[in-house]
This record gives structure tokens, sequence and C-alpha cells, in this order.
């Protein structure tokens, strides 16, 4: 049963900020991947050319310890940006070559991914833990930094973040809010005390604090944490522990004895309607309530709000095209206030128009993301992945192994970083396209750079996939700092004769193994796929034959029969 409650303020046309709240103009660029979701509103999704993440053109490792879910972001002009538990932040060229690396401050640590303005400013988060002796007693106070710096490593200076409490506030990734030329960094804020109070903060691009405000407050209630295998990877029922805290520390489980390190709090989603108005800001309280905002006046509005009456909210919200915003959740046991092994997601506003929740799923710990296509793809606990149109399952894949990584989307392709490889599949199809292997993977999401590169964190390792060589279609917007492209033979076209699998078999022509009578519908849709994995658009000429060989699918499967249809020919194409 869901209760959906909604309560709805004067729709906002345009922004009133007092002159204290403006920050610095900034010109108007298209997102790619300067936050830990991708773009502002969380989708995962960059309309960019990519090729398969089949191997790797350089591994780079030492980069210390990676917090669980905080991946890498990449700037406009394609630059990589990572940051450790050890409160280092680092620079990468587009093709992997170390930049520049700063430590924030000491006794700093960073729990979450950095943030990128649009003129290059990149955004971090140090926390320290000291104990306090004030008022009688001894407790471990969480303070919270925002740490600025300039595209070339030049430290623009930390502002604290505001005493409530007894403490400064655990938090998670800062996300950019754009309007009219107007840029701030906005990010939850968790304090502790009787309560559990979330508050909205927001810097101007200077890092000065110009806006705090109260969220939400949830009375925290003595609960536990379910067993799971993976259970240090992710909170498995309810998240108190994790607000009391903090981001990244160790959290007590004493229903079970164990100590739990916890990801972080999910930030907010920001999404600009492209009819007009400011954008809507989106804080999960990672409980049972989702609430909208927006800025007016010099205050955050409160626009909408979704309470859960039998399920946690587990993700960040992800903002769709349509304005419904979409939300992991696990159910929970009504006396234990223990999460289920049962899940799915929820809808919500901007967009009011009701639609019914998405259950008898896994449980949903990560973001959902959003397919070139509209379709929406999640992750599940245990290593599902499930794929919705709109509120309907179109269709259930199992992974190489468990992910507590969201996907990620291109145009082309959809990356999915598992514990054991990193998968890529055709993002219509859902045809798997290549697996490479890895370790200690799937627990933060793969970033795409703005030329097609693709990065992702297995271990202590950042691995740097290549880009696509070859030409964007001519509709496609080549930005600024992109080299121009040519397709991997220098031409618009490439024959494979014969196409081979990875195992150096022949490529199957048929989708049934058994399938002596298959035909050019089969042909197409294999050869397609062939290609996509190869970086090209789609296949030309096709030459198939029956012969007596090893046969093998895309996905690995090998044909049975005496005699099999192969591939003699394909010729990929881009246009």
């Amino acid at each position: 049963m869901l209760s959906f409650h909604s309560r709805i303020h004067h729709r906002i046309a345009g922004a009133a900020f007092g002159a204290g709240l403006l920050a610095s103009l900034v010109p108007g660029t298209g997102w790619c991947w300067e936050t830990a979701h991708g773009p502002p509103d969380n989708t995962g999704f960059v309309d960019v050319v990519t090729k398969p993440a089949d191997y790797a053109t350089k591994t780079i490792g030492d980069i210390g310890t990676i917090t669980p879910g905080a991946g890498p972001v990449v700037a406009p002009d394609g630059t990589v940006y990572i940051a450790n538990e050890q409160g280092k932040l680092m620079s990468f060229k587009p093709d992997g070559t170390p930049g520049w690396s700063r430590t924030i401050a000491a006794g700093q640590r960073i729990f979450a991914s950095p943030a990128i303005g649009s003129d290059g400013t990149v955004y971090v988060i140090g926390v320290s833990v000291a104990r306090d002796h004030r008022g009688g007693k001894s407790v471990d106070r969480v303070d919270s930094y925002l740490h600025v710096f300039n595209s070339t490593g030049g430290y623009l200076g930390q502002t604290v973040f505001p005493d409530h409490e007894g403490g400064g506030g655990t938090t998670t990734s800062p996300n950019i809010w754009r309007f009219n030329g107007t840029e701030l960094v906005i990010v939850p804020a968790v304090y502790r005390g009787g309560s559990i109070k979330v508050r909205l903060l927001a810097f101007s691009t200077s890092g000065a604090l110009v806006l705090d405000q109260l969220a939400t407050t949830v009375q925290p209630r003595v609960v536990g944490y379910s067993d799971a295998s993976s259970a240090c990877y992710v909170p498995v029922a309810a998240p108190f522990c994790a607000l009391m805290e903090g981001v990244g520390f160790p959290a007590s489980d004493g229903a079970q004895g164990r100590n739990i390190t916890v990801p972080a709090f999910p930030g907010v989603g920001i999404f600009t309607n492209p009819q007009g108005g400011t954008p809507f800001i989106l804080l999960s309280d990672r409980i049972q309530d989702l609430v909208g905002f927006v800025l007016s006046g010099g205050a955050f509005v409160e626009t909408f709000r979704r309470h859960e009456d039998y399920r946690y909210m587990r993700s960040a919200p992800a903002i769709l095209p349509d304005m419904h915003s979409v939300i992991g959740v696990e159910d929970f046991d009504q006396d234990t206030m223990l999460g289920t092994d049962t899940g799915g997601v929820g809808f919500s506003g901007p967009n009011l128009n009701k639609l019914g929740p998405v259950g008898g799923l896994p449980p949903i710990f990560v973001t959902p993301t959003r397919l070139a296509d509209g379709r929406t793809v999640l992750i599940g606990a245990g290593g599902q992945m499930v794929v919705l149109n709109g509120a309907a399952v179109d269709k259930k894949i199992a992974l190489h192994s468990a992910s507590f990584a969201s996907a990620s989307a291109s145009r082309t392709h959809l990356f999915v970083s598992t514990n054991d490889a990193i998968q890529t599949f055709d993002p219509v199809s859902l045809t798997e396209l290549s697996r490479m292997l890895w370790s200690e993977g799937g627990r933060s999401q793969p970033a795409i750079g703005p030329t097609g590169y693709v990065y992702a964190i297995a271990g202590d390792n950042l691995y740097v996939f290549p880009p696509s060589l070859k030409q964007l279609p001519p509709n496609r917007v080549i930005p600024e700092s992109a080299p121009t492209a040519v397709s991997a033979s220098g031409a618009d076209t490439k024959p494979y004769k014969p196409p081979l699998t990875m195992s150096g078999n022949r490529l199957f022509a048929c989708e049934e193994l058994d399938g002596d009578d298959c035909g050019k519908g089969d042909y197409q849709t294999i050869a397609t796929a062939f290609c996509k994995k190869e970086g090209f658009i789609g296949a030309g000429q096709i030459k198939v034959d029956s012969k007596k060989v090893k046969a093998e699918t895309l996905d690995g499967r090998y044909c049975s029969k005496n005699k099999c249809k192969v591939f003699e020919q394909i010729v990929c194409a881009n246009n």
C-alpha cells in the first residue's frame, strides 16, 4: 500500500533572487558528466557516441581508496577528476595521463564525487571527525568543508558548513544549479541531535555560503540491518545508523553485531524544465520522504512532497524527460522496520500526474539510469538488471556478478560495472556487446567523457576505455574541445571478412541456437549489434553461408548443429 501526499505551492516562472544570492555569471553550455550521476538530473545519460568497454588503453593504479559511490566526473574540456578517502583530488587528461593533484587539508577525507562548474571550477567536500568533550560527554563531532579549485589546480579556498545540533553536518556529492546565467552549488547536509535534520545548503561559485535552510526532519528509531553478503557496500535495511554516523564511516549494526561501511547520503537531483521556469531541486531523506523545491525570493520553496508508508527510499532521485522523478526503493517489515529482499522504484514530481510504483523487484539501492529512447535501467541488489518502459518491466537480465553501482548510458552503449567485470550492452536490443574481466568493481558508476572516453574504477585502479573513432552524425553538435573524428578504417565503412567473436570463433547468424531456418531479420539484427560493438552505427552489406565450423553468438552461446549459418562478410557503416 502506498500513500501519496502532495502539497502544491505556486509555480515559479522566474527567480527573484536578492543581490546576496547572485553568483558569478557563466556562459551556457551543455551538460556532460560534471556531477556524480552525469548531468544534474542524475539520469546517467549523455548524448555522445562511444564504443564498447572491451579493453582499457590505460590502467592507473595507486589512486588511493575510493569510497563506494564516489565515481569519476568529467569537465567540459574532457579533464577527469577523482577524489580519494585520503583527501586527495586528482586530475587526468582525457586519455588518462595524470595532471595535477592536491591534498585538500590535513585530517580531512573525501567520501563523494566532486562536481564541476561550467567554467571548469572544481568543487569537492572534505569531512573531518574529532572528539568533542563539551557538554559533559565525549562524542564524535563531524564537520564538512566545501573546497574550491580552478581548472589548473589553483586553490581558491574553503568554506566550513554551518554549525547545527552541535556539529558541522555530513554530506554527499555537490550538484550544480544553473538558471539565467546564475550558478550555485547545492548540497544536502545531515545533522544529528534529538532528531535527524536534513538541511539544504547553497554556495556561490566562489564558495561563499548563501543559503542554509531546513528541508526535512527524521525521527530516529531503533533499527538494525538485514543480513546480506554485500552489506559492506550498501545499507540493506533502515539507514538511520548511516545517517547518525556520517558519510562513509562505519555504522554499528545492533541487530547483527557488525560494523558496516555505508555509502554517501544520496545527493539532490536538479531538473531544468526546457519550457522555462526555475530548476526543481529534489531531495530524498533516504528514509520515506522525497521533497521538491524551487529557489524563489532567496529561499528554497517546497513545491511537492512524496511520502512512502511501506518502503524506504534508497537512491538519489533521477528526473526523466516527462518530468517524473524515479527513485529506487526497498520494502520493509512493519514490525521490525528492517528492509526485505524486495523492492523496485517509485515515481513522483515535478510531474504530478500520479504514476504507480513498480514492485516485485530486487531492492534498488542505486540511482536509475535513462536510455536515449526513454526507457529506464535499474540495477538490483544481487546482480539483476531491469529495464522499464514507463512503469512496465520490459526486460530482466542477469549480470555477470553483483553490482552496487548505477549503469551509465551514451547514445550508442550502456555500461554496467559489476564486481568481476565491466559489461557493455546495446541500448536498443540490450544484447551484450562486450565483457572485460576485473576485480573489486561494481562500487561506483562509470563516467562518460564529451568525446566518448569511458572511465571506471575497480579496486584501487582507474580504467580508461578509448572512444569510438567514427564520425558523429551530421546533426550532432560537436563540442569545441572535441577533436575531429573519423571511422576506424579512416572512412565511413569497414568490411569484416569473416567477422569473428571475441573468442576467435565464427559469428553465428541466427538468434536461436537451432535456427537453421533463420533469415534476413536475424542476419540484420546480429550484424547491427556486431557493428555497434566495433564502434559503428549499423551494418550494410551482409553475406551468410552454412559451414561446418564452431559458430558462436555475441553473448557466448554456441551453435549445436553439424552445419551452422555463419557470416562470411559484414560491412559496418557510419550512416
